[in-house]
């Protein structure tokens, strides 16, 4: 049942509340996906509605109600949603609760992430300059099982600062504002990194802080402790080299973690206030050091103690750019790619360098 749908103008109630108790008015079907064959399915009932599809599923159906947007600038969406056995799903599956706005521009309120729990999650989207209407829906665009209760759409907007200063439009979240010498730092890496790399951004980087990942979810639709992408940054830190390494870097290539962790915290000079090639040294010597091979493959690279991994990563990739330069460690990103193999990527490491990794691990070992 569609309890509550007002104008935008009435900013102190919700533009909608849907609790599913019954099947909602004004609320209708299509095809969010695909085409002939066997049809995802969606029925209402016991307070939620609940979409299933499996491998099989050709043609994904949404279920979804039109709501003006006059004067609306931003949108304050939650939803109770529980996500279970899903199939392979990819950045563009719709996995619960969705807006699309008449731009054509659909922004999901979560990623398709499964969680244990249905507690409720928010969702803050801004409404596009040109959006005068919008779709509030629910969908399933992959295999598994989906429940949504309790969406509410608001109006209200979100306690937003913004600054713009040197390379950076900062926005951040009522008094969570930067310091003076963070600022600074940011200038000063920025200029640091764009040299580096030999490029610059294409405009201000946007830079949003956020006080926790959580926070960072509510706006991104993604639990993470940081996104880089185009010029815009999402992080909870005011100074992220590491995001900034990711916006800057694009160009030379997506290498696997080894690589790009291990650029990162090179350009930091440190992994959690510790020497990465003493750090690397003494794990070396203590005999607990991974391998370049082990660490070369993703799923060993986070498997790892974060210590070992992450400060060995750093002290490889400065004994790359001391020994070979900086070009070399580009020709290793460009070689490499996060959807080759380890074989691919090992023997893109080896081109670059001009060795057997084998060999090439010794030498850096022995740098130590």
């Amino acid at each position: 049942m569609l309890l509550a749908l007002f104008t935008p103008a009435a900013f102190a109630l919700p533009l909608l509340v849907e609790r599913f108790d019954a099947e909602p008015q004004y609320w209708d079907e299509r095809v969010a996906e695909g085409k002939g064959g066997p049809s995802s399915k969606y029925e209402i009932g016991g307070g939620v509605i609940t979409f299933t599809a499996d491998e099989r599923t050709k043609k994904f159906v949404a279920y979804g109600h039109r709501v003006a947007l006059r004067g609306v600038e931003w949108l304050d969406v939650s939803a109770k949603v529980t996500i279970a056995g899903l199939k392979n799903p990819d950045g563009t599956d719709l996995c619960g609760a969705f807006i699309r706005f008449d731009t054509g521009l659909v922004v999901p309120t979560r990623g398709c992430e499964a969680r244990a729990d249905s507690a409720p999650h928010r969702r803050y989207i801004p409404v596009p300059p040109t959006s005068r209407d919008m779709e509030v829906g629910v969908a399933l665009t992959t295999a598994g099982t989906v429940t949504v209760d309790d969406l509410v759409v608001d109006t209200t907007p979100p306690d937003l600062k913004t600054l713009v200063r040197g390379g950076f439009q900062y926005h951040w979240i009522g008094n969570d504002a930067f310091r003076e010498e963070q600022l600074e730092q940011n200038d000063l890496k920025l200029a640091e990194l764009s040299s580096f790399f030999g490029t610059k951004p294409g405009g201000k980087l946007e830079y949003w802080k956020y006080p926790d990942s959580a926070t960072l979810e509510m706006f991104t639709g993604l639990r993470r402790d940081y996104i880089a992408s185009g010029t815009r940054i999402d992080t909870v830190l005011r100074n992220d080299t590491r995001a900034l390494v990711a916006a800057l870097s694009r160009s030379w290539g997506d290498p696997p973690a080894m690589l790009f962790e291990g650029l990162s915290v090179h350009l930091a000079g440190d992994w959690d206030g510790r020497d990465p090639k003493l750090s690397t040294r003494t794990q070396v010597n203590e005999g607990t050091a991974p391998t370049l091979l082990t660490l070369l493959d993703p799923a060993k690279f986070a498997a790892e103690p974060p210590e070992r991994a992450y400060t060995q990563a750093g002290a490889f990739v400065s004994w790359i750019v001391a020994t070979k330069g900086a070009p070399a460690v580009q020709a290793c990103f460009a070689g490499t790619g996060k959807t080759k193999t380890v074989e691919q990527n090992q023997a893109a490491i080896e081109a670059a360098l001009g060795a057997p990794l084998s060999k090439i691990e010794a030498e850096f070992r022995a740098s130590l």
